[in-house]
């Protein structure tokens, strides 16, 4: 943290867990996704709705979704003592809180099941638990994303108008996939998925997108179609200083994929982070 605020600017973390997608192995080989020992924990979800090519978790008790909700907020906390200016809550890809999202993994029949605003209740309590164990100042962020895993468009469209209504959440993190693509539902045919979410009102909320954004010319476009910011996955790993780079020159090219492990390496990614991009296929070149 105090690397990043010397270079002028603030540190985030994101808060998540992975759910039914946790890995039930103790080690991983680095050369992909060959476990090398099973024994490691049960997953948990919101219920025992297996997902694809993993062992089937175990549904949480509702006295286990409490301990979950204060869990994030305690974890928020660490992360402002720990020197975090901002803090975003992953319920998004499928992750656990998706997992309460989505009708498809969650069957419950109890408070956090049923209706959207049942499933929707562990994002919102997280969210209120945040506010109330952080510091007033805390920038909070919720990363959503549409479409896959079940979820429809038009659920976290209201999920995301819940959030603004709320006033406890300074940013929006849209992870769309694909920040040009159309959404693929029948009733938003011909609708770009992006205007679906910057078309929504969000008073002083900021909105993030996410989703194959490449150039600087990607990242210029979604700001004039209406989003606030261009958030980076893939072009900031290649290039670690991608804003200074883009600021410099707002025609730069950055790299395309694949590309040499030696490049990830120069560009400060570890040896286990450059293995895990080698599970991505067509990033890194043999």
């Amino acid at each position: 943290n105090e690397f990043i605020h010397s270079q002028g600017a603030k540190s985030a973390i994101q808060l998540a867990h992975a759910g039914r997608k946790g890995s039930t192995y103790r080690e991983w080989s680095g050369k992909g996704s060959v476990p090398l020992e099973k024994g490691g924990w049960q997953t948990v979800s919101a219920t025992s709705e297996p997902f694809e090519g993993y062992e089937a978790p175990r549904e949480l008790a509702t006295a286990e979704v409490h301990e979950l909700i204060h869990d994030f907020a305690a974890a928020a906390k660490n992360a402002i003592l720990a020197g975090f200016d901002a803090v975003e809550i992953h319920a998004a890809h499928g992750y656990l809180i998706h997992q309460f999202l989505s009708p498809i993994t969650n069957q419950r029949t109890d408070e956090f099941g049923g209706s959207l605003e049942n499933r929707a209740r562990v994002l919102m309590r997280i969210v209120d638990g945040v506010r109330e164990q952080c510091r007033p100042d805390l920038q909070l962020a919720v990363r959503l994303s549409p479409e896959r895993f079940g979820m429809k468009v038009d659920e976290i469209r209201e999920v995301f108008s819940w959030l603004v209504a709320s006033n406890k959440v300074d940013l929006i993190d849209m992870s769309l996939w694909d920040v040009f693509k159309e959404a693929h539902e029948p009733e938003h045919a011909g609708k770009q998925l992006l205007d679906l979410f910057t078309s929504i009102p969000r008073g002083n909320v900021k909105l993030a997108v996410a989703g194959k954004i490449a150039t600087p010319q990607d990242a210029q476009k979604v700001i004039d179609l209406g989003a606030d910011i261009a958030a980076l996955g893939r072009g900031a790993i290649l290039h670690h200083d991608y804003p200074n780079k883009t600021k410099a020159d707002p025609h730069f090219t950055p790299r395309t994929l694949p590309v040499a492990a030696e490049v990830l390496r120069s560009e400060g990614l570890s040896e286990p982070f450059v293995n895990y991009m080698k599970m991505w296929t067509g990033f890194v070149s043999e």
